[in-house]
């Protein structure tokens, strides 16, 4: 319950993020991470897209009646929660070294141009910046602790130069560049009209502009969608309302991502009341999501002394949820309606709207 009355303020919430953007931080940031990183450390907001994405449809179900009139203009927030295992990531991958890191590597292992000679020392710098290191990599994922940095494990290696061998010792070396961005709730708004009833079913659509999200960009999404009461087909009403429900969204968020989501879902509810009434509901859906990411990646690379171009990177991630299950409660005052509900799934995700409607 405490999480539904904090998600009825999502809208407001959003409002934290809607500033002048910071020079597009994350694009920074993912630019020093391989896809196989960007991937684990992108995850949990991905997740919450989708989730955000496939949330709100629905605050009551259809009545029965082959022909009707329902307009409803609703103003509806959501907002998908992050658990303590969503902000840090650990994984392998390849890597280059800089030099300002290879420097710090070597003065661990007491390696100083005083102490092995300054042609010998540019020799050994040189021959780490040229090897590809298979590395960890651990630390905040995008939703972690904007405190916390990117680390990256050298694994230690022996190197032969002029003066000797010398053992590099293991040591671990951080990319400040690479941060938290969310702490712990991802909000999304949207303007959602409702309209119908024909033979049983309402048609919505979902519309947010542009607007610039600080650190992200700039964010904007749509969508459509349609719920069907069956018991229009039927001669004998039924005790509760159903509805067949199929919804689709698409969201883009700066250059870096694009978001697609789909879900299908089977509702249940039962309006108590006329003017003044209340509407419990529950549904189970079934929903997808992927997130196209793409983003320039600069290595840390050098060929003949200069560091190699960005390379494009572009891929998919798909977010977790599959089947969940929602429970919610709507109130009616005249033309005023006011629901907030829940969704239960490896996501979970709240949802709060109000809206106007005849």
């Amino acid at each position: 319950m405490r999480k539904i009355i904090t998600i009825s303020f999502a809208l407001i919430g959003i409002l934290f993020f809607v500033q002048k953007s910071n020079a597009q931080n994350l694009e920074e940031s993912l630019s020093k991470l391989t896809s196989t990183v960007s991937t684990k450390y992108l995850s949990p907001v991905v997740n919450a897209f989708g989730s955000n994405l496939n949330s709100g449809w629905v605050n009551n179900v259809p009545s029965a009646t082959k022909l009707g009139f329902n307009f409803n203009i609703k103003l509806i927030g959501m907002a998908s929660f992050f658990g303590d295992e969503d902000k840090s990531f650990s994984a392998s991958g390849k890597f280059f070294f800089d030099e300002n890191q290879i420097q710090s590597i070597l003065q661990n292992s007491n390696i100083t141009p005083q102490s092995i000679g300054q042609t010998s020392y540019n020799d050994l710098v040189n021959q780490i910046k040229k090897d590809e290191f298979t590395v960890t990599f651990s630390g905040p994922t995008v939703v972690g602790d904007k405190n916390d940095k990117l680390k990256v494990s050298f694994p230690g290696k022996s190197y032969t130069v002029a003066s000797g061998t010398f053992n590099v010792n293991p040591y671990n070396v951080f990319i400040d560049q690479v941060k938290g961005y969310i702490n712990k709730f991802f909000p999304t708004g949207a303007i959602q009209l409702t309209v119908g009833t024909v033979a049983g079913t309402n048609v919505a659509m979902r519309y947010f502009p542009s607007i610039e999200i600080e650190d992200f960009g700039k964010f904007s999404f749509w969508g459509f969608g349609a719920i069907h009461n069956p018991g229009v087909w039927l001669k004998n009403p039924l005790p509760l309302e159903i509805g067949l429900g199929y919804f689709f969204q698409k969201m883009t968020v700066g250059d870096i991502f694009e978001s697609s989501a789909n879900q299908f879902g089977i509702y249940l509810g039962k309006r108590i009341g006329g003017i003044i009434a209340v509407e419990p509901y529950a549904g189970l859906t079934f929903e997808s999501a992927k997130t196209k990411v793409n983003y320039d990646y600069q290595s840390n690379e050098t060929i003949n002394g200069v560091k190699v171009k960005p390379v494009n990177l572009g891929f998919d991630i798909k977010s977790q949820n599959s089947a969940s299950f929602v429970v919610g409660l709507s109130i009616k005052l005249a033309v005023i309606n006011i629901n907030a509900d829940y969704k239960m799934a490896n996501i979970n995700t709240a949802s709060a709207g109000i809206s106007l409607g005849f």
